[in-house]
């Protein structure tokens, strides 16, 4: 709980309520409610005022926590791959990865074939370099052999897509050549690019 962090960060620093609340513009009692977790209206900027006072730094990660505005895309994305794919391919969304203190999952896993595959599924592409790195982390952690990295063929990804020569050397096996191996029940031979 972040309130006890303060708490316990205040006590290591030898502060009071009061002076730690004065030095963030809080009183004392507003202090005493963030270390109870009764505090509603904390924000990030206080919490982080209050933490940096006692000499504590604050992180934050985002994890997917439930249905998105971009989920709708993401979804017809996944669903146009899957109707490219013979029957015997089993499939398995939202597969997560072994450890269950990581809330990371693979968009889509493809088994029945000689190995099994992970799929991920990107409607807009920004950060190539950090996606990319994203994908040889969950290639690695969830042990699958092959990634394939689906990408919805706007204009816009193309034109991303295009300069993107790193990109497509951690990729190599092109849209054509991984339906192919799919569709007659090989893996691809290699990581993949698909533009849908």
């Amino acid at each position: 709980m972040l309130g006890g962090e303060i708490r316990n960060g205040r006590r290591a620093a030898g502060l009071s309520q009061r002076t730690l609340g004065a030095a963030v513009g809080l009183s004392a009692s507003e202090v005493g409610r963030v270390e109870h977790g009764d505090a509603p209206w904390l924000t990030i900027v206080h919490a982080s005022e209050l933490l940096s006072a006692v000499g504590l730094e604050l992180w934050a990660k985002p994890y997917p926590a439930g249905p998105a505005v971009r989920d709708a895309a993401h979804l017809r994305l996944l669903a146009d791959f899957e109707a490219r794919l013979p029957a015997f391919v089993h499939r398995q969304r939202e597969w997560p990865l072994a450890n269950s203190h990581d809330r990371r999952a693979i968009d889509l896993l493809l088994s029945g074939l000689p190995r099994r595959i992970g799929v991920e599924a990107e409607t807009m592409l920004n950060d190539l370099q950090a996606l990319e790195r994203e994908m040889n982390l969950k290639q690695r952690d969830a042990d699958l052999a092959v990634m394939i990295l689906l990408v919805r063929g706007s204009k816009r990804n193309r034109d991303i897509l295009r300069p993107a020569d790193a990109l497509r050397r951690a990729f190599p096996v092109q849209t054509r050549g991984v339906l192919t191996a799919l569709a007659n029940g090989r893996d691809p031979g290699g990581n993949g690019l698909v533009i849908l």
